[in-house]
């Protein structure tokens, strides 16, 4: 089962989908402040891991996408109104990490 549904590469691979996911809901859902800090990314996974068959390190596939250039990080502190609290460090999908998105899920529907 080294390529199929539930194998550790399969988990990773659904993994870094699912973070370029919310990374780009909260890019389309605050505009103002258009990243997750890795706690709220954390959180927002719970479900995703609760489903998926093993769990991958957050740390580990964010590193990947940010080694790959599909994610970036802002640094300066900004106050968000809707969380109520200056935010620290956050996570941005980038423009070839919402190509990559998009090509995975147009693929889906495609037999492999």
């Amino acid at each position: 089962m080294a390529d199929g549904v539930g194998s550790p590469a399969w988990v990773l691979h659904e993994t870094l989908l699912e973070v370029l996911k919310r990374l780009n809901q909260a890019a389309e859902r605050v505009p103002e402040v258009p990243e997750l800090e890795y706690a709220e990314l954390e959180r927002a996974m719970r479900a995703f891991w609760a489903t998926v068959a093993g769990e991958t390190d957050l740390a580990f596939a964010l590193r990947l996408l940010l080694e790959n250039g599909l994610v970036t990080t802002v640094d300066e502190p900004v106050y968000a109104w809707d969380r109520g609290r200056v935010l620290g460090e956050r996570f941005r999908i980038t423009t070839l990490g919402k190509g990559y998105l998009v090509r995975q899920l147009e693929a889906r529907g495609r037999v492999r």
